[in-house]
C-alpha cells in the first residue's frame, strides 16, 4: 500500500483553520482558544492556528503562547501560525510560541512590537519600613517582567535575521509597526500567504 505524500506547506494553510481566534486578548479570547484547541489534542496532522488581535493582556498572551510550546513540544502537534490584519503587541507574543518555519501572515498583515508596558499606581502610606517593603515587592514585579519580556524577544528572533539587541534597540525608540513583507525580508516569518 502506497503511502499518503505528506502535505505541501500550501496544502497546510489553504485549509480550514483548526483554531481562529481574533479580537482583544482577554479572558474571553483564552477561553475560545482552549475551547477550540481542547478537541484537537493528540492530532499530529499540520493545524492552522490563525490570529488577528489589537493585543490586550501580556499574561493571558504568554498563557496562550506557553499552552502553544506544550501542545508542540511535548502533544507532539503540528501547529502552523496565520496571521492576519494585525498582530498587534501580545498577539506578536503568541506569534513567538511558533517556530519561524510554522509562522506565516497574510500579505496585508501588520505586526507590532513593542517594550512590554505597565500602568500602575503606587501609594506609600504608614512606616517607613513598609513603604519601602512596597517598593521592593513593585521592583521586584518589573524585575519579573523584564526577564519575561527578554525571553519573548528572543523566542520572537530565534532563527531570524535579527538579534535580541538589534530588537530591543528598535522598541526602546519608538512602537515598532511592519508591514507582512518587511517581516518576511527581516525572517520573522517564513512566508507571505
Amino acid at each position: 500500500m502506497a503511502r499518503k505524500p505528506r502535505p505541501t506547506i500550501t496544502d497546510i494553510l489553504i485549509q480550514e483553520p483548526a483554531i481562529r481566534v481574533y479580537g482583544a486578548v482577554d479572558e474571553a479570547f483564552l477561553g475560545r482558544f482552549l475551547d477550540q484547541l481542547k478537541p484537537l489534542r493528540g492530532r499530529t496532522d499540520p493545524l492552522v492556528f490563525e490570529l488577528s488581535t489589537a493585543g490586550g493582556d501580556a499574561d493571558l498572551a504568554r498563557r496562550i503562547a506557553e499552552e502553544i510550546r506544550l501542545c508542540r513540544d511535548v502533544g507532539g502537534m503540528d501547529l502552523h501560525f496565520v496571521g492576519k490584519a494585525m498582530v498587534y503587541s501580545a498577539g506578536v507574543m503568541i506569534m513567538a510560541a511558533f517556530p519561524v518555519q510554522r509562522r506565516f501572515l497574510s500579505r496585508d498583515a501588520v505586526l507590532l512590537i513593542h517594550e512590554w508596558q505597565i500602568e500602575k499606581e503606587i501609594r506609600f502610606s504608614g512606616a517607613l519600613k513598609a513603604c519601602v517593603a512596597s517598593a521592593n515587592d513593585f521592583l521586584a514585579e518589573l524585575e519579573v517582567a523584564r526577564k519575561l519580556e527578554f525571553q519573548t524577544f528572543s523566542d520572537l528572533v530565534e532563527g531570524t535575521k535579527l538579534n535580541y539587541g538589534q530588537l530591543s534597540e528598535q522598541v526602546r525608540k519608538a512602537d515598532w509597526y511592519l508591514l507582512a513583507d518587511e517581516a518576511l525580508s527581516m525572517g520573522l516569518v517564513s512566508a507571505l500567504v
